[in-house]
């Protein structure tokens, strides 16, 4: 199972629609970083696609939480940020996958369809 974790719905929604089209792969969604960490607690998904930028707690403050707890959880970080710094602060922080966050739903396919085949491999995609 894959749990999309993004403040905006309507990225959010793309995201969902993107690996429901994938096949196979059970998709949950959720906006609220608080929540999500709750759920990935309880509800144990395989992977969690994670966006960067998020009120509340950004989604470096989740994956340092994850992290700290101990939780091996596969975390592909998605953001708009293709910044240098961005990503080696999510690869130093623990996430197997840091990608940029796509502007269509078309290239959102792509993006699942990236993902979703570098899991099956047993490897995550690296910027």
């Amino acid at each position: 199972s894959v749990l999309i974790v993004d403040d905006n719905p309507r990225c959010l929604e793309f995201m969902t629609l993107a690996f429901t089209a994938q096949g196979g792969v059970h998709v949950a969604g959720e906006t609220k970083p608080i929540i999500a960490l709750d759920r990935i607690r309880t509800e144990k998904p395989d992977l969690v696609v994670l966006d960067v930028k998020m009120p509340e707690l950004d989604g470096f403050g989740v994956l340092s939480l994850l992290r700290s707890e101990g939780n091996p959880v596969p975390v592909v970080m998605c953001s708009g940020s293709a910044l240098q710094k961005d990503i080696d602060r999510a690869y130093a922080g623990g996430c197997s996958g840091y990608l940029e966050k796509p502007t269509t739903l078309e290239d959102y396919r792509s993006l699942a369809g990236a993902i979703v085949d570098y899991w099956s491999r047993g490897e995550l995609p690296r910027h």
